[in-house]
């Protein structure tokens, strides 16, 4: 399912977690200058996994890098299960984990994987739920579109 004539919608403030352990906020990632994709994921999810492996195949052919956070979804119980799995992945994204699900549930997000495309300004441009091979073309075109 694609949408991409979304009603105006910011990017819901929400506190998440880096690899380390430390607070991101989801306001620190507008920068006024790069559009951005969120991308739901989590270690159990196997089309989640395939479209993370899809961009990393594909990001040698960006002419630009692209602002990518891959936002895990696995809870206290499965997140080292996840932070193990990501740091050995090689993926063009920022990995952040949203252990309690409120970035999730912010967004509105009922399945995974799930994207979100954010403009510089921190508004909604474009979301699409589920993945099927090629899915990966339009998130990066909508990126560089932007």
């Amino acid at each position: 399912m694609s949408s991409t004539g979304l009603m105006a919608q910011k990017i819901p403030a929400v506190n998440l977690q880096d690899k380390d352990g430390k607070t991101v906020t989801t306001e620190s990632l507008i920068n006024g200058k790069q559009p951005f994709a969120i991308t739901f994921w989590a270690s159990w999810c196997k089309f989640c996994i395939e479209e993370l492996e899809a961009l990393s195949d594909q990001a040698p052919d960006w002419d630009k890098p692209l602002r990518i956070y891959a936002v895990c979804e696995d809870d206290s119980r499965s997140v080292s299960r996840a932070k193990a799995m990501a740091a050995g992945a090689g993926w063009p994204a920022t990995i952040l984990y949203d252990t309690n699900g409120d970035f999730g549930r912010a967004l509105g997000v009922s399945s995974i994987p799930h994207v979100f495309v954010f403009d510089k300004k921190g508004n909604l441009a474009y979301s699409h739920l589920g993945y099927i091979p090629g899915d990966e073309d339009a998130l990066v075109e909508k990126l560089l579109s932007l």
